[in-house]
């Protein structure tokens, strides 16, 4: 079973979208959502739709902490043997989901990545090329070619994942993933995935400092002692 994780703050527009889109999908699934401390609708909408999809659990956290503390929130309750997560926007195609669960299942791997910026995607140039360095910087201290080590779309086995104990509490545990992936050796495979950018208008909430954020984490468990 693939356990979905979604961590939402404040995405009030689209999370009865995206949780509809996930409930569609055709693979044995639990659906997870951690809103994380919400400060419009998002928690109503969420629980005005968990008749229409009973396959939700909801975890509602009192104030924002993060994607990350809202991640590990999900992990703790996840009853699937694979774990992934998925953002309440819709700059990923859910559908997309189904071939890298299916794909982990296929080739045994120990995690599968979505790799953005490869077709059918939209960005703009400083975004690709943020998240071009964050890859390379990732390559280079770890010794693993990592084109998209930002994306949302990692797609984990359930042991793995949580033997991690990660730590990160916002957007930076994109970062200690893939950081403890790769010191452990796991096989990591990637696989092209749909993308549109959303705009700051729109709710984007990422921003440059988080880039930097994600190097400091890179360095970190690079060197430090995980055992």
């Amino acid at each position: 079973m693939l356990s979905i994780i979604v961590p939402v703050y404040n995405e009030q527009n689209t999370i009865q979208l995206i949780l509809r889109k996930l409930n569609s999908l055709p693979v044995p699934k639990e659906i997870i959502v951690v809103d994380d401390g919400s400060r419009d609708s998002t928690l109503k909408k969420i629980n005005d739709i968990r008749e229409e999809i009973p396959v939700i659990k909801v975890i509602s956290l009192r104030e924002n902490r993060g994607k990350g503390q809202a991640v590990r929130e999900g992990i703790k309750i996840a009853g699937g043997e694979v774990v992934a997560i998925q953002d309440a926007d819709l700059e990923y195609q859910p559908q997309d989901l189904v071939t890298l669960y299916n794909l982990l299942k296929r080739t045994g791997a120990d995690a599968v990545y979505g790799v953005r910026f490869v077709q059918h995607s939209y960005s703009p140039f400083w975004h690709r090329m943020g998240n071009k360095v964050l890859s390379f910087v990732t390559s280079l201290l770890y010794f693993k070619n990592i084109l998209d080590m930002e994306t949302c779309y990692k797609v984990i086995r359930k042991g793995i994942l949580t033997s991690l104990k990660l730590e990160s509490n916002r957007f930076e545990i994109e970062a200690e993933v893939t950081a403890k992936l790769l010191r452990r050796g796991c096989r990591i495979i990637q696989h092209p995935i749909r993308y549109r950018f959303r705009s700051y208008r729109e709710g984007k909430k990422i921003s440059w400092q988080d880039g930097v954020k994600a190097i400091i984490t890179l360095l970190k468990y690079r060197f430090k002692n995980l055992v």
